[in-house]
């Protein structure tokens, strides 16, 4: 049965890309370089999938796992090699964003104090995959829809076949609390909460998508494109009440009523306030980082709302634990991704500090925060300026970001560029404020800057899903 089951599953989402590879013929094949990276980020490392047993895993946190070191550098060097085929200006697009390069800097000048500094320089190596994916995503043709076409092949992918792990295959799927023994949804990722935030984003970007579909353009001719949408939107909302992460569930509420409160804005012809939007930003930021200071009694009236109990399901004994260890090294911290050590790890028994400020405080000290919050805020106004030329993508972005502010409250999804939450803002802020040369000097490019999460093309016939693979619609 399950057998049958994976097959199935297989089936049903080689459809789904069949689907999305017809609506979006603009995209080269290069793009599925970007694609199955995110979909390696979202879900677990690649070593973890041939473990025997859920108590032996077949490498440490500071030795890391072959497998995973040589597919992501051959992914890198794909992506770099298209690029320089391309003759991509990268230093050009990377010219609006001096502060992210700024932070990068630093976490490498914060491997010469760490303990473990070849590690973290490997580490920090490690972090520029994102940009390089970024940037062949920003040398596509659209690269906004390039963009919506790597977020929706990774949720066309990784939901569904969660549902099949976690139902047929629980050794993979599914996990035991090592205290309490609880049963715990994990599908194609590490842990529930990592499940959680893979279908929160999926969730919200796909809700994202049906909205623009329903509001600017009429089902005829895309029914099959939306009624695939709705149906994985369906599953991962299944799967996020399943997986009982309350994070992920008040960071998609909070995802939404944004994005409702924007149109509502544009509605009724009133402007988003840059000041507004740059103070949200900070006050969130200065919120996230105080709450282990205070023993998580800012969040506690939220918690009891999604059903936690006053130590946050035992984070605020966990921040409490790290807070000394952080007061010893407080302005530099420890170096880049070298707090959470293996010893580390053995000594809290945890593997993060459950929430994303505390991490970077730990790694970078106060100097490495004070990097990430100017990021942050000079990502922001970049994104308030792209409302003027895209409303829609631009409000994608924004809340998008404002949604990893929360979560990185009580998770920790901020301290490496390289997580999928953190990965998806990077992405976005790279593009969504990315004006393409082509845009510029052709008008039928200009033509399709517009809202690309809906592609120009549909089918109107299941007939039309499978042409042959030698067709036009294939090339680069």
């Amino acid at each position: 049965m399950s057998s049958v089951a994976f097959l199935l599953c297989a089936g049903f989402v080689f459809f789904l890309l069949r689907l999305e590879r017809r609506a979006s013929p603009g995209s080269s094949l290069a793009l599925w370089i970007p694609t199955i990276w995110m979909m390696i980020i979202a879900s677990r490392p690649l070593a973890t999938w041939f473990v025997t047993s859920q108590d032996r895993v077949p490498m440490s946190n500071e030795s890391g796992s072959p497998l995973d070191r040589w597919v992501l550098a051959g992914l890198s060097l794909a992506a770099l090699a298209v690029l320089f085929l391309r003759q991509f200006d990268w230093a050009g697009a990377l010219r609006r964003h001096k502060w992210l390069l700024v932070l990068l800097a630093y976490m490498l000048l914060s491997t010469l104090w760490s303990d473990i500094s070849l590690i973290a320089l490997k580490r920090w190596a490690r972090e520029w995959i994102v940009i390089v994916m970024a940037l062949l995503i920003m040398s596509e043709l659209n690269p906004r829809q390039a963009l919506a076409s790597v977020l929706r092949r990774a949720a066309y992918v990784l939901v569904p076949f969660s549902v099949v792990l976690i139902k047929y295959y629980p050794r993979l799927g599914r996990q035991y609390g090592h205290w309490s023994g609880v049963e715990m949804w994990t599908g194609v990722t590490g842990q529930k909460n990592e499940l959680g935030r893979l279908c929160a984003i999926s969730v919200f970007f796909l809700l994202w998508t049906l909205f623009q579909n329903f509001r600017e353009h009429p089902l005829i001719g895309r029914r099959y494109r939306v009624w695939a949408d709705v149906c994985v939107l369906v599953i991962a909302l299944y799967l996020l009440f399943g997986s009982n992460s309350s994070t992920s569930l008040a960071t998609l509420i909070a995802g939404v009523a944004s994005l409702l409160g924007m149109f509502w804005y544009r509605k009724f012809g009133l402007k988003i306030p840059r000041a507004g939007l740059l103070a949200l930003v900070i006050v969130l930021i200065v919120f996230g980082a105080s709450t282990p200071f205070v023993g998580g009694s800012n969040v506690g009236t939220f918690s009891a709302t999604f059903g936690r109990d006053n130590t946050l399901t035992g984070r605020t004994e966990v921040w409490k634990s790290v807070l000394p260890a952080m007061e010893q090294q407080s302005l530099g911290g420890y170096g880049y991704s070298s707090f959470w050590t293996d010893a580390r790890r053995q000594l809290y028994e945890i593997p993060t500090a459950h929430n994303g400020y505390l991490d970077v405080l730990l790694e970078l000290g106060a100097i490495g925060l004070a990097f990430f919050t100017v990021w942050l805020w000079s990502c922001a106004g970049q994104l308030h300026r792209a409302l003027k030329e895209n409303y829609e993508w631009a409000s994608f972005a924004i809340c998008l970001l404002v949604m990893t502010l929360i979560y990185n409250i009580t998770e920790s999804a901020l301290n490496s560029l390289t997580d999928f939450m953190t990965a998806s803002v990077v992405l976005v802020c790279l593009v969504v404020p990315y004006r393409s040369k082509l845009a510029s000097g052709s008008g039928r490019h200009e033509t399709l800057a517009s809202d690309e999460s809906v592609a120009s093309f549909q089918p109107e016939t299941a007939d039309e899903l499978f042409p042959q693979l030698s067709g036009p619609h294939l090339c680069s």
